[in-house]
């Protein structure tokens, strides 16, 4: 009688997946962090103003930059306006942002685990 080993991937409704990590995900994975997540993002943004926002900035430093680095002429009112300042603000909002996704990354590699090993 020959020896068959049991599976190392189970089927699932959403693909087969590695079992052992499915078993070590059942014993430890809190799934309302996937909902934290969704939340967490949302203040993020709503702090940052939303993706349009952010895009506006990049958007504004950009033509600012075409200004001083090209000799552009001016499309941004120079009142109040100062490249390092908006730049620094920008990156503060990207670094809020990325703090975000470093969190979410962290949260979900556990699922990117049940990977099965013939898939690898």
């Amino acid at each position: 009688m020959m020896h068959i080993p049991p599976a190392s991937f189970r089927v699932t409704p959403y693909g087969e997946v590695d079992a052992a990590a499915l078993d070590r995900l059942r014993d430890s994975f809190d799934t309302s962090q996937i909902l934290l997540l969704v939340d967490r993002l949302d203040t993020c943004l709503a702090e940052l103003g939303g993706v349009v926002a952010v895009r506006d900035e990049l958007l504004k430093l950009h033509a600012m930059t075409l200004t001083l680095v090209e000799g552009a002429p001016l499309t941004v009112p120079t009142e109040n306006a100062c490249i390092w300042s908006e730049a620094e603000s920008l990156q503060q909002d990207l670094e809020a942002l990325a703090g975000w996704v470093h969190s979410a990354q962290a949260a979900i590699s556990p699922l990117v685990n049940l990977t099965p090993d013939h898939e690898q």
